[in-house]
């Protein structure tokens, strides 16, 4: 009797513990905005979320004009302000699937007030990368 409510105790440990990992959220450093820019001072924003077969051994590493400004576990995602303007956006992943050569980069355009929304997929074997959603 004692084993099994000690055996149950451990269980209940760990399913809290799962629980709060899954729970917390990433800690998305924030790019810099210029407050110059745009007409109306408006900022834009961007979303990057992790597809849900993307795997549970990769992490992805983003981003935004060469600076990383996140790394992305399972189930999490980057949610943050965006100057507006021109960005280059890539990913790439730990461990690294690609050693040889840059991550392909995206370039966009940020309006104003704009959202942008992307999901980290795997486009071919080798390469993960992202797709406007």
């Amino acid at each position: 009797m004692k084993t099994s409510t000690n055996i149950l105790s451990r269980l209940s440990l760990i399913v809290v513990a799962c629980a709060f990992v899954a729970s917390t959220s990433v800690k998305a450093q924030e790019v810099k905005t210029d407050p110059g820019r745009g007409t109306s001072g408006e900022i834009a924003r961007l979303i990057v979320n992790r597809s849900a077969n993307f795997g549970t051994n990769e992490s992805i590493k983003l981003f935004v004009d060469g600076t990383q400004v996140a790394v992305l576990g399972y189930n999490q995602s980057y949610n943050a302000p965006l100057a507006p303007g021109k960005h280059l956006l890539s990913i790439s992943t730990s461990p690294e699937t690609y050693p040889e050569g840059t991550p392909k980069q995206l370039a966009i355009t940020a309006e104003p007030g704009g959202t942008y929304t992307f999901t980290a997929v795997w486009p071919d074997p080798e390469r993960a990368g992202l797709i406007r959603s």
